[in-house]
């Protein structure tokens, strides 16, 4: 099956029609627009049918162009103001863990490590980054791969996924949506490739955006490692990430990776 969705937009009208629904791509985005539309009015598109053969959501379109860009202090504010509403949403009893939640990411990347840590082609910087990343994750800190402050996820922290209509950022696209944790969610904006490995987001600035406890952050900290690691084993010859990315981009997130684990 493929993993394209054909999205077609007339007037102010927005029909997604899923090309893979293993993970529960309509369920979740559905429900989640639901959810916004009572407690965040405007955060998200509002619903507005579903579909169920073929699977299609039908939404309201979300003015704004996408977040790609170098962000100054205002947008990012305005971006982190955005997830705070997000994340201020009540999670309700019923959602399940967003896809690729802590325990299975945790997992997932552990497992992807081992499998490709030692291969012949690696770079030297590559070879030495994945080695640490091994190594820290044979002994992570406790209770990373449970969710101790439950929020309302996005489930994708892409800068496609972050609309600016002048005003305010909106965003788009639940297909992962469920309950995460707020450690967790912080630590992918910080971390996805999509903007970290153009630098388009200050870390430090957007971690400090969200008034995390020290526990919080230090939970940042540990999940920015595991993200960075999953990035630098998308972008291996031969991996989804490789052919998207510009030449050297493998070589700049395993040096990003070292200096997350305090190497050189």
């Amino acid at each position: 099956m493929t993993t394209r969705h054909a999205v077609t937009i007339e007037g102010d009208v927005v029909r997604k029609r899923y090309g893979r629904t293993d993970r529960g791509e309509p369920e979740r985005e559905w429900a989640a627009l639901v959810l916004l539309d009572e407690h965040a009015p405007g955060l998200a598109p509002r619903p507005l049918a579903r579909e169920l053969d073929p699977p299609v959501v039908v939404m309201s379109r979300v003015a704004g162009a996408p977040l790609d860009v170098v962000l100054t202090p205002y947008l990012l504010a305005a971006v982190v103001d955005a997830y705070r509403t997000l994340f201020a949403v009540p999670v309700q009893p019923a959602t399940p863990r967003r896809y690729w939640h802590p325990e299975a990411f945790l997992r997932s990347t552990t497992e992807w490590v081992e499998e490709e840590w030692a291969r012949a082609d690696l770079t030297d910087v590559v070879g030495r980054a994945l080695g640490a990343a091994r190594d820290w994750l044979a002994d992570p800190p406790p209770r990373l791969d449970q969710i101790l402050d439950p929020v309302v996820a996005q489930g994708d922290g892409k800068v496609d996924n972050m609309l600016w209509d002048g005003s305010r950022v909106r965003l788009v696209d639940f297909e992962g949506f469920g309950t995460g944790d707020l450690a967790f969610e912080v630590a992918d904006l910080v971390e996805h490739i999509s903007a970290r490995l153009r630098g388009l987001r200050d870390p430090d600035a957007l971690v400090a955006g969200f008034g995390l406890t020290p526990g919080q952050r230090d939970r940042v900290t540990a999940y920015r490692i595991v993200l960075a690691t999953f990035w630098l084993l998308v972008l291996l010859p031969g991996n989804p990430g490789h052919d998207r990315n510009p030449a050297g981009s493998a070589g700049l997130q395993a040096r990003h990776l070292l200096g997350l684990l305090g190497g050189p």
